[in-house]
């Protein structure tokens, strides 16, 4: 009929899932949001126990992926008895640049087509992935920025096989507080550890310190606390759960984001979810996250710029009400039901 719903297409969206990531936040979320899609999962981590970790390190030896672990042969394992059991549809590996390892060589056309996202920095390729000539195998390659795409030509893959679709967030969960906090300091967060800049991160925060008014609130890896132990205008913590992640957000003035290379960033999504300003550099995919009026974006590893933006927000109120209300916007683009509508006209289009 004339302007119905197309049906939804059958896919099995495939990923280890990060013991230490918030359960809010992370790329496996797409899959509650796509129609037909049966997600299988497994933990990232290798087993416990000699044989099987002794086998894990064999199948890593020779897959596709260096960092595959056993959890990503759990995971192919099911993907492959359900493709045994006569699965017809997408096949997407949602992390291929650390899960796959044989699946490519087990689809069988036409009755599967494989997908893969991958969420790797540009100069990190070469590292995980060992055979790039099997990157032609895939009907579809998601990236997550376009500075990922030269990688992909380089290894011959075609233009129409390349697909830029953004990181989602939740924005119903990650969002602004019901009351902004005006009183106390101006309380700069940031995040993660992944190659993050925590040499660059502390001399911004060196450059404030004559600034009382101006606080930093850092959660990232124990092992980076030492780093900031000397510094009385900053606090650190580490291990936050979802709850505690959300009001780290809804309680900070602006996300600062210091990195050595970027694709898409959880942090940097749900900072804008919950109407954060951003100070980041324009660096890898940044600037296609957090566009217009939402972030002061400086030149790579200038700590003077990133001070300066910071003292630019704190005078200003209005200002961060204007980046804030524009912060909020953008994220409901990036929205998980919007990134989920483009995955499906991509599974529709394979």
């Amino acid at each position: 009929m004339s302007g119905s719903t197309p049906a939804p297409t059958p896919v099995l969206m495939l990923s280890t899932i990060h013991a230490g990531h918030a359960q809010r936040s992370g790329y496996g979320r797409l899959a509650s949001y796509v129609a037909g899609a049966e997600f299988i999962h497994a933990p990232r981590a290798d087993p416990k126990s000699a044989g099987p970790l002794f086998a894990a390190r064999v199948a890593r030896r020779f897959a596709f992926s260096r960092w595959y672990l056993g959890g990503s042969a759990s995971l192919e394992w099911q993907a492959f008895r359900r493709i045994r059991a006569g699965f017809a549809g997408v096949v997407h590996s949602m992390w291929a640049d650390h899960d796959l390892g044989y699946l490519d060589l087990l689809i069988q056309r036409p009755r599967q087509r494989l997908c893969g996202t991958f969420h790797n920095c540009p100069d990190d390729f070469r590292l995980t992935i060992r055979f790039p000539s099997r990157l032609r195998k895939f009907d579809a390659i998601v990236l997550m920025s376009e500075c990922q795409r030269p990688f992909f030509q380089q290894a011959g893959v075609a233009d129409e096989r390349i697909h830029v679709i953004l990181h989602g967030v939740d924005t119903e969960y990650f969002r602004p507080a019901p009351q902004i906090v005006t009183d106390g300091p101006f309380t700069v967060f940031s995040a993660g550890g992944y190659r993050r800049n925590f040499p660059l991160l502390r001399s911004v925060c060196e450059r404030l310190l004559p600034h009382d008014d101006i606080r930093f609130e850092i959660a990232a890896p124990a092992d980076f606390r030492p780093l900031f132990a000397d510094l009385p205008n900053t606090r650190f913590s580490t291990g936050l759960d979802d709850a505690e992640l959300l009001a780290k957000y809804q309680t900070s003035s602006c996300l600062l984001h210091t990195t050595e290379q970027a694709t898409a960033n959880n942090v940097l999504v749900e900072s804008l979810a919950c109407g954060l300003p951003i100070v980041a550099e324009r660096i890898g995919g940044i600037p296609e996250y957090a566009t217009g009026d939402s972030a002061v974006l400086t030149p790579p590893r200038d700590p003077e710029a990133l001070a300066e933006a910071i003292q630019q927000l704190a005078r200003s109120s209005s200002l961060r009400q204007q980046m804030s209300i524009a912060a909020r916007e953008r994220a409901e683009e990036l929205s998980w039901p919007r990134v989920a509508e483009r995955m499906a006209a991509l599974y529709r289009s394979l």
